[in-house]
């Protein structure tokens, strides 16, 4: 009988967040006002029986009675308030599996643990998880997320952020896993002032958001000041609801108190007037310019501007006429001008490649000899590691060695990003050039994952991305073949979940 207000509270818990993933704001603040009298009202139901059972002498099932009726209901504030920033590690995930039952309570359990664990790492808790999750077999969103918050823990920021995104490719899906991994991801972009990137993430993923995402996604809405931003009577709310109402004070005050700014753009479409070099000549112009480039962070902005200027002083005459009065002077063989504008344009476009390596950075629309060489280096040399690195993560199926599928979906999404970030530089073009050997290997690794190591989840999702790829190339036999692959149902510790496709 005591079962069914837990369904109930299950099924507001999920109704709401259902009205928040699609814009319902009051009806998730609704729904959770009424998950919290429900949660209230066992709570006092739970006590008055113990303390019936107690009086009548029956203490010997009032205590295990009390404990099963109340403890489902206080186990989630006192994980996250008491044995995670404790760091109990094995207590936290024998709590959190005995507060999220359901088809795979031990998911969230070995999440929870490795919460814990972040905060208070230890070398026996480490193995410990690692032991816990490599037992997991397939693959799955909860095994990434122990994963990447293992990483955290060890002071490894970025990847922790790389492998919590990647969960949103898995198909996978646990929702209570992916609350907790949104949280995370949305406290780190909070924590370093990254709005725009917190609200991209929030609202093109669509994960369940705990009320403390809810209301640092409302915090970034303000600060960006975009028109889906909540009224401050709403943000209230937010706040209200939210844990951790100490620390984030100090951002409810200054979304509600300052002005909302102007939204920040994505990058610098044109350089700060300080940063204008004035040269009355080309070639000082161009030396200035590149100086500054090479003394400030590197945009694309600035990039673009170093080249043009580069290329304007090369192929401008007064720089001909200068350099061809100094060889006069110095006796220079014939041809030295020539030798000497190749050297120049050799050497810059070699330094300016560097710089765009290191800050992942597109070859500017210049036409000269810095501009053209830039984009062919750029181009040639990110082709050439991608081609690489596909290589090398083929020859992972042939050498025999077994490695753990968490491994694979590491240089899965490794080399995904790599891609990514060479084709958003390279443009199309490079897409194209690049898109065949990946696709010919990521379908030999999908096939392998599938048949071989019955990584279903892993599978699919690298087939999945390779139709992505293949739909914005138009190579037409991929396409085919990914929809093929993409439809295959997918067997997960939830059940078999039909392939999904995406155009």
């Amino acid at each position: 009988m005591y079962v069914a207000p837990y369904f109930i509270l299950f099924r507001i818990h999920r109704a709401a967040l259902d009205a928040r993933r699609k814009c319902r704001t009051w009806q998730y603040l609704t729904w959770s006002v009424l998950a919290g009298i429900l949660a209230g009202s066992m709570i006092a139901f739970g006590v008055t029986i113990f303390t019936a059972f107690w009086l009548v002498g029956l203490w010997w099932l009032a205590v295990p009675l009390g404990v099963l009726m109340v403890l489902p209901l206080v186990l989630p504030p006192l994980i996250r308030h008491a044995l995670v920033p404790l760091g109990l590690t094995r207590v936290t995930y024998w709590a959190a599996r005995f507060s999220r039952p359901g088809a795979d309570a031990p998911a969230y359990g070995a999440c929870c643990a490795a919460w814990a664990f972040a905060h208070d790492p230890r070398p026996a808790a480490e193995a410990w998880l690692a032991q816990q999750r490599e037992a997991r077999i397939p693959l799955g969103d909860a095994e990434v997320v122990v994963t990447a918050l293992m990483a955290a823990g060890k002071g490894d920021a970025d990847t922790c952020r790389m492998l919590l995104r990647s969960v949103a490719m898995l198909v996978e899906d646990h929702p209570a896993v992916r609350e907790l991994a949104g949280e995370w991801l949305a406290v780190d972009a909070a924590e370093r002032g990254a709005w725009r990137e917190l609200h991209e993430f929030s609202d093109t993923h669509r994960w369940p958001a705990t009320p403390l995402g809810f209301f640092l996604e409302g915090v970034a809405t303000r600060r960006l000041g975009l028109e889906s931003a909540p009224g401050k009577l709403e943000l209230l709310v937010r706040f209200l609801f939210a844990p951790h109402r100490r620390a984030t004070a100090p951002l409810y005050d200054e979304a509600v108190k300052l002005p909302p700014p102007t939204p920040v753009s994505q990058g610098d479409s044109e350089l700060p007037p300080t940063e204008l070099v004035e040269a009355p000549l080309p070639l000082p112009r161009a030396v200035a310019t590149h100086l500054m480039f090479g003394n400030a962070e590197p945009t694309p902005a600035r990039l673009a501007a170093t080249v043009r200027a580069w290329d304007a002083a090369l192929a401008d005459g007064t720089t001909h006429s200068w350099l061809a009065r100094r060889a006069l002077e110095l006796d220079a063989p014939l041809g030295a001008v020539d030798r000497a504008l190749r050297e120049v344009a050799g050497a810059v476009t070699d330094e300016l490649a560097r710089a765009a390596d290191r800050a992942r950075l597109g070859a500017p629309p210049s036409h000269g000899p810095v501009g053209e060489a830039l984009a062919r280096k750029l181009r040639h040399g990110r082709l050439d590691a991608l081609e690489t690195g596909f290589t090398r993560w083929s020859k992972r199926r042939l050498d025999g060695a077994a490695r753990a599928a968490i491994d694979e979906w590491r240089e899965f999404i490794a080399l995904q990003a790599a891609y990514a970030d060479a084709a958003n530089a390279g443009g199309l073009e490079l897409r194209r050039l690049a898109f065949p050997h990946a696709f010919s290997t990521g379908s030999n690794m999908a096939a392998w994952l599938w048949n071989s190591r019955q990584e279903y989840a892993l599978s699919h999702a690298i087939s999945k991305w390779l139709l992505s790829e293949a739909l914005l190339v138009g190579d037409t036999e991929a396409i085919e073949l990914g929809h093929r692959n993409c439809r295959l149902d997918v067997v997960t510790r939830l059940g078999s979940v039909a392939g999904d496709v995406d155009n």
